[in-house]
């Protein structure tokens, strides 16, 4: 056996002591982000289920952090808009994109994008979901899912729904009722959702297929009923409607839902710093809260589980975009 030398012993000792302290270096360089405001851009409109709900998440996360969390709205381009202008900054842990369905629907809807979402962004976390509501006028006669489904079979295209986003959760649920369920609706396109809740009550359309956020104000004032939910489990707030998947349904059994996205580049210890504060945040009884009674639910999922969830989501969207032909 080579036995080894005072200066070579010496030589190696130095090279640990080296190493630790490039260690210790690169710990400390973990702790210094972020030293000034992060941006979060988003493709939802001012006042918006999402954009509330990013803004009040980000409150939190800005007094975890110590650093204040600027919200931008760029709408457009079925979020294209905000997906390029978080690419147009530096990829350094200080632009973020908060995004939904769009960052996966997006490129099967649209020829020519410019940007590849799957390559160009980095799932960080699942920040919250919408359950959606299939629902109908409070004087309805419809009573049940069963009875609206029944008499859809029955007069095909006679039933009116509305639909504010090609592609949104909303329609691909209720293209997937359509599709799995044998019936065909009539699609009335609206400009905002909050327009299809006015007019379900109204009488100008039958059926809305909402996010219980968006429903809400009509829920309260007791001016709709609700036939289902589409969401993981039966909601506490209504124990008596039952899910899309309990129901025969299992793939229009959708909830909306906003995740925060990083551009592919930006160092893995800050994206992980991002995922433990959303998480954190999400967790705050005030957040919890403020968000809770608008139909909002908080996730601060795992960055493995939100990539897991997007996977899930990609078949069932590519499917059902692809049998319905749904096209921008």
């Amino acid at each position: 056996m080579k036995t080894i030398g005072r200066r070579d012993a010496l030589k190696m000792t130095l090279a640990t002591s080296m190493v630790l302290a490039a260690g210790r270096m690169g710990a400390q360089a973990q702790t210094a982000w972020p030293t000034r405001p992060v941006q979060i851009i988003t493709g939802f409109g001012p006042g918006g289920g999402g954009d509330i709900a990013t803004r009040i998440t980000y409150q939190a996360v800005a007094e975890i952090l110590k650093q204040p969390m600027v919200v931008e709205n760029r709408t457009g381009g079925n979020s294209l808009v905000a997906a390029q202008a978080v690419l147009a900054l530096p990829r350094d842990g200080y632009a973020f994109l908060m995004n939904g369905l769009q960052q996966l629907v997006t490129p099967l809807l649209m020829k020519d994008v410019p940007i590849n979402y799957a390559k160009d962004f980095l799932p960080v976390t699942q920040m919250v979901k919408y359950p959606e509501t299939i629902s109908v006028a409070k004087d309805s006669p419809w009573k049940t899912f069963k009875e609206l489904m029944d008499y859809a079979k029955a007069n095909p295209g006679r039933i009116r729904y509305g639909t504010s986003g090609v592609g949104g959760v909303p329609h691909i649920v209720v293209e997937a009722i359509q599709l799995y369920g044998g019936v065909k609706f009539v699609n009335i396109p609206y400009r905002l959702a909050p327009e299809i809740a006015r007019d379900v009550v109204g009488g100008q359309i039958d059926l809305a297929v909402l996010n219980v956020s968006t429903l809400n104000p009509m829920i309260q004032a007791d001016k709709v009923r609700l036939l289902a939910v589409g969401n993981d489990t039966r909601l506490k707030e209504f124990p008596d409607v039952p899910t899309l998947a309990e129901l025969g349904l299992p793939k229009a059994n959708h909830a909306d839902w906003g995740g925060i996205f990083a551009p592919a580049g930006t160092p893995a210890d800050i994206i992980a710093q991002m995922q433990q504060a959303v998480a954190q945040a999400t967790k705050t009884p005030s957040t919890y809260d403020k968000l809770a009674g608008q139909g909002t639910y908080m996730v601060g999922s795992s960055t493995a589980d939100f990539t897991a969830f997007l996977e899930n989501w990609r078949v069932v969207v590519e499917e059902v975009v692809r049998e319905a032909k749904i096209r921008i």
